[in-house]
Order: structure tokens, then sequence, then C-alpha cells
């Protein structure tokens, strides 16, 4: 009876029965509340599209309260055990609302702040539907970036118009390559110690000025990076990311790469770029 409820409130506001949107807030490393963002996550969703008291109906019907919905993870982002532990959780959080929903569930996911394990946290969505917000820092609302579904995230380009590449250096001896990403303000120190072993460097620069503007195709930012990945991962066995790039394009990046191939992610601390995580091995934990 309680999912025949379910059905008439989403069905009045012209949402098919077979899918249902779940807002999901994950946040590493921030003072922002993230009850605060799941708020304004529920308000998003209700307005487009065009329904009330979503968070009321899954509370009633499906027994799912906001700290089901919350993920804070704080501490040493670099202690790989606990960080394994807390993508192990929003996994098994995901699976029991899958199982608990009969409907088709589409995520929708404000991540903050960290951008790299953002790659690890879009692996953890790999097999779902899911729908991206990125911060808009001129009034703090999380706003609606990409629908990520039928692989429209992982469709390859021929051209680059959202990026600029440049080959920094090239070695055909070594097998293994750093691919730097800029697609917001702060520049990538290449000149970082930590970087100086590799002999192959590619830079993909935005072309855009500063951030990413909320209105663009941040689906595109990301086929374009994941298209050179593709091409990449059969010439080098092994690729190193160093990036500065929003939150919502890593998870996006995550999501289309998953665990496929040996690609390393660094977070910038200090002046130096320090080793996250091993995309190809995720797969162990799960």
């Amino acid at each position: 009876m309680a999912f025949l409820l379910i059905c008439v409130v989403f069905r009045g506001a012209h949402i098919s029965q077979e899918y249902l949107p779940i807002p999901i807030v994950i946040k590493i490393d921030s003072n922002k509340s993230s009850k605060y963002v799941l708020n304004n996550l529920f308000v998003e969703i209700e307005k487009k599209y065009k329904i009330t008291n979503l968070k009321d109906n899954l509370k009633k019907y499906r027994n799912i309260v906001d700290d089901e919905l919350i993920f804070n993870y704080t501490g040493d982002i670099y202690n790989q055990k606990k960080v394994i532990n807390f993508l192990q959780i929003i996994k098994y959080q995901i699976t029991k609302i899958k199982e608990n929903i009969p409907n088709k569930v589409q995520f929708h996911i404000a991540y903050y702040k960290r951008p790299a394990l953002g790659f690890p946290i879009g692996y953890i969505f790999a097999e779902d539907d899911v729908v991206i917000y990125q911060q808009n820092p001129d009034n703090d609302i999380f706003n609606r970036v990409a629908l990520l579904e039928n692989r429209n995230y992982k469709t390859e380009v021929d051209t680059y118009t959202k990026f600029t590449m440049h080959n920094l250096k090239t070695d055909d001896t070594s097998e293994k390559i750093l691919l730097g990403i800029k697609a917001s303000s702060h520049q990538i120190n290449f000149n970082a110690s930590s970087l100086a072993k590799y002999s192959n460097m590619i830079y993909m620069e935005a072309n855009h000025n500063g951030t990413i503007a909320l209105d663009e195709d941040w689906v595109l930012y990301a086929r374009e990076l994941f298209s050179l990945l593709n091409k990449l991962q059969t010439q080098y066995k092994s690729i190193t990311i160093v990036h500065n790039m929003p939150e919502s394009i890593a998870v996006i990046l995550g999501k289309a790469i998953s665990n496929y191939w040996n690609v390393q992610i660094t977070q910038f601390e200090k002046g130096e770029y320090l080793d996250i995580i091993e995309l190809n091995e995720i797969e162990y934990y799960f």
C-alpha cells in the first residue's frame, strides 16, 4: 500500500512510477552544514519536478530520514583504509535505499569539497542514474549541472572544444604519463618535486577563464577528458592525474573511468602532489 501512495504522489508531479529522485550529500573536509545542503537539494528537486513534501514522503512511506542521506568524512584524506571504509559505508547505504524502494532510483548528488576524492565517489555510483549538483560560489546554493544517464557521459569526442591540449614532455621509453587538468582558476605546479619523475606530460587547460559557468555543458567537459584518458590508457601502463577542477567534474569522470584503468589520483598539499588512490584497485574493496 505504501508503494501505491508513493506512486500517487509522484504521478501527480509528472514523474514516472519507475524512478524516484533521492538526494545524497557527501561532505569531506568542509565546515558547510550538510543538513543545509540536503535541504537545498530537496528544494531544487521539488522545484524541478513540481512536487512537494519529498522529504516527508520519503520518511513516511519508506522510513528514509535525513541521516541516511548524509555522509560526512573528517580526518586524514591520505589514510586509504579510512577513506575506503567511508566509501564502503556510502555503497552500503545507497544499496539499502535501492532495495527499499521498488521504483527505479535516481540519485541527486551534492559532493564537496575535495575534488580528488570525487573520483572514487563517482565509481560508487557507476551503475546508477545520477544528477550532479555544484556549489554556486556567489550564493552558496548547489545548482544542478549534469544529468548522467544512458552512458551519455562516456560518449567520446573527436575534437576538443572545452579544453586546449598541451604536450609538455614526451618520452617514448616511459610507460607512464602525467595528465594535468585545469578547469578552475588556480594554476597547476608542474615544477613540484613530486612530479619530476614523469618524462611524459600532457596538460588539458580549459578554454574558459576562472570557474565553469553553471549553465555550461558540464558533461561535455567530462567527455573530452574521458576521451583523452581512453586514448592514453591504450598507450601507457599507468596514468597519474594532477588537477585543479570543480568537484562535479571529478565525480563525473570517476563514474566514467570506474575501475577499468590504472589511474592514480593525487591531491595538492603544501606545494606538492600526494597520491590519494589508484582507481583500478577500488574493486577489491567492494
